[in-house]
């Protein structure tokens, strides 16, 4: 079995420890050749260097009940003893004393720990200030008579790559049989096209480039029976207008 660089060395030299000091020849030998271990080690080195960048102020400050969990995994309760040290080690590093090390070691858990905490408030950040795909078009889906306790919601947005999408949302009574299909029909009921099945409660829509939403302004969600016909059942459970103004392709 291959013996790696034990990962208590490779935070500390993520840490900024310089590799002769903390690891002996036989590991820095192996850290040169090891692709696994190299990736590891550059793996904590750059949540070192993330955490870095991340001010004071910007960190959000956890729950007295996350930093009981940490201090508890860190052993920062009790007393500092020193971790048993493999006698060949202990030979190589005999100016460090055993205390030392696991001191070293608490500070290269603790700080990937926040390194870690950081760059998971940094990612949270960035996904949720990134602003949504803009909304072009909304409608409230309400009940049809024969489905008096639906409701729903549609949304027409544009992707980052300039194709819209319907994302529908419906509130109705369980059905056994059958499927529910969204539909974008004409404002008269004249013509109606399927943007397909809803799966569940909510959906996302490819919305044809050439389909002029002016022209279908109306969402229908429908509940069609399994019998092969892909015509409209007459069955509607939610409908919507979009709002005219916003409802342009």
């Amino acid at each position: 079995m291959v013996q790696h660089v034990d990962p208590e060395i490779l935070a500390l030299i993520a840490l900024g420890e310089a590799a002769p000091d903390v690891a002996g020849p036989t590991e820095r030998a192996h850290l040169e050749t090891c692709a696994e271990c190299q990736e590891e080690s550059a793996d904590l080195a750059a949540v070192a260097a993330l955490a870095r960048t991340v001010r004071p102020d910007e960190l959000e400050h956890p729950s007295p009940q996350v930093w009981a969990r940490i201090s508890a995994e860190l052993g920062l309760d009790a007393p500092a003893e020193p971790s048993p040290v493999p006698a060949a080690r202990t030979q190589r590093r005999r100016h460090r004393s055993a205390p030392r090390r696991w001191g070293l070691v608490a500070a290269a858990a603790s700080v990937a720990l926040v390194a870690g905490i950081g760059a998971g408030i940094v990612w949270d950040r960035v996904t949720t200030q990134e602003p949504s795909d803009p909304i072009i078009a909304q409608a409230p889906l309400d009940a049809l008579p024969d489905w008096p306790d639906a409701s729903g919601q549609a949304t027409i947005e544009t992707a980052p790559d300039g194709t819209r999408q319907a994302v529908i949302s419906v509130d109705a009574p369980p059905s056994a049989d059958g499927y529910r299909e969204v539909w974008l029909i004409a404002e008269d009921l004249s013509s109606l096209t399927s943007l397909g099945v809803l799966e569940g409660s909510q959906g996302r829509f490819d919305i044809p480039d050439d389909l002029d939403l002016a022209a279908f302004p109306l969402v229908d969600v429908s509940q069609e029976p399994l019998d092969g016909d892909p015509t409209h059942s007459g069955d509607s459970i939610v409908r919507g207008s979009l709002t005219p103004e916003t409802a342009s392709s």
